[in-house]
């Protein structure tokens, strides 16, 4: 069957934009990426979860990725002083990847890009105005931008509008479209530091604070060091992000033992870490992709699994001629799945079960069903637990019953 959408514009440079385009490009559709050179220095989304390493080979690009980026073989999760839980991804079922990277943000998309670009894809540097149409499921884009594409497409306009441009949220604010909030509505603050202690120098690290919880990303020099807090709490520490940033490492007790001698090597930089996901993700000749569709929270890594897995369910629309609605089902499906998952890490629960598994009489069959449980929790760690429907299911299951007698507030992230 023949690809009825061939002429695809993308909005955005990122990775979930540069993933797609090269799919499309590969199968011989017309790419052509707007987008405007990145203007920080870092950006957040510096761990890859391992489930994103066999997408890296597939796109050719994980001998470059290694070249620059820290090799990860593990987390550290500590929810109290005393307790924390280190994670193998060599110890997960063979089906799952054993390893993964820490990636300098601003080099990894400058990667992923040049691959798309080297397959065909047109980049134009300009900033995009989208507009209405009268038929209300159709949007196009500016005259300038149809100019500036000539030639690039079979004719004077895309087949296909993709908005990659994270959480600008481009088409949803032009057509009004409610994005659903999360209970969660924090702020992170993050910088790089030269140094901070380190359970082991690959590993991402997760630790719970007085208030909110804080990552340790070990990259090639530096360490990424952010902070996720409620968004009043930080005004308690400052005006500016980086009165926030400087005051908590100064005063929150964990912070302080995490790295008393950290000394920033970069600006501070503040988002909205605000859980949200659109009510509608397509239209007639429009998509939203990654970010801009919805954003869970970066304590599992996960965004960028769901923006490149994103990509590749939306090229698979797109190639078999199935219609956007197919996709939408599965992005949302996914994202959701990832909102009761890291719903089950802030009120304790997942912490709370697996501590419950480690106080465990010891015996021949604890130790067998404790293997096989961790067989099916570890993929919460390397990113699949998601799209597994069993381990899933067995995940509810477990913070449901195994906290039974148990109280799990004493691992919530106030």
């Amino acid at each position: 069957m023949m690809c009825s959408k061939k002429n695809i514009a993308i909005l955005g440079g990122g990775p979930a934009s540069s993933t797609l385009a090269i799919l499309l490009c590969r199968q011989g559709c017309k790419v052509v990426i707007f987008a405007l050179p990145e203007r920080l220095p870092i950006l957040v989304g510096e761990s890859l979860v391992p489930m994103i390493v066999p997408m890296l080979q597939d796109l050719g690009v994980e001998a470059e990725v290694a070249t620059y980026s820290t090799y990860k073989p593990g987390a550290c999760f500590t929810y109290n002083a005393d307790e924390a839980f280190e994670f193998l991804f060599a110890d997960t079922p063979s089906d799952l990847p054993s390893y993964s990277y820490n990636v300098p943000r601003v080099q990894f998309n400058a990667t992923l890009l040049a691959a798309a670009q080297q397959l065909g894809t047109h980049l134009i540097v300009r900033k995009v105005q989208l507009q209405k149409t009268e038929d209300m499921g159709r949007i196009t884009l500016d005259t300038e931008s149809i100019q500036a594409a000539a030639g690039c497409w079979d004719g004077d306009e895309p087949d296909l509008i993709v908005d990659a441009a994270g959480r600008a949220n481009l088409i949803g604010k032009l057509l009004n479209i409610p994005m659903q909030k999360g209970p969660r509505q924090d702020v992170a603050l993050f910088a790089h530091v030269d140094q901070t202690k380190l359970v082991n120098p690959g590993y991402v690290h997760n630790d719970r604070i007085d208030q909110g919880w804080c990552w340790r990303i070990p990259l090639p020099g530096r360490v990424s060091f952010g902070f996720v807090v409620p968004e009043a709490y930080a005004l308690q520490h400052g005006e500016t992000p980086e009165q926030q940033y400087d005051q908590l490492l100064k005063t929150d007790s964990v912070l302080k033992r995490l790295a008393p001698d950290a000394q920033r090597v970069t600006p501070v930089f503040r988002f909205n870490n605000y859980q949200s996901i659109s009510d509608k993700l397509c239209g007639e000749n429009w998509v939203m992709l990654g970010d801009a569709g919805g954003f869970v929270d970066p304590v599992f890594s996960s965004g960028l699994l769901i923006a490149m897995d994103s990509a590749y369910k939306l090229a698979d629309t797109v190639l078999q001629n199935k219609p956007l609605a197919v996709y939408e089902e599965i992005a949302k499906r996914h994202l959701n799945a990832w909102f009761e998952i890291v719903g089950f890490y802030y009120n304790g629960r997942l912490m709370g079960s697996i501590k419950a598994g480690r106080t465990m009489p010891d015996n021949i069959f604890t130790r067998c069903l404790l293997a096989w449980v961790s067989a099916h929790v570890s993929r919460v760690f390397s990113g699949a637990a998601a799209s597994y429907p069993f381990s899933l299911k067995l995940l509810r299951y477990l913070v449901r019953y195994s906290l039974i007698g148990r109280d799990p507030d004493i691992y919530k992230i106030k």
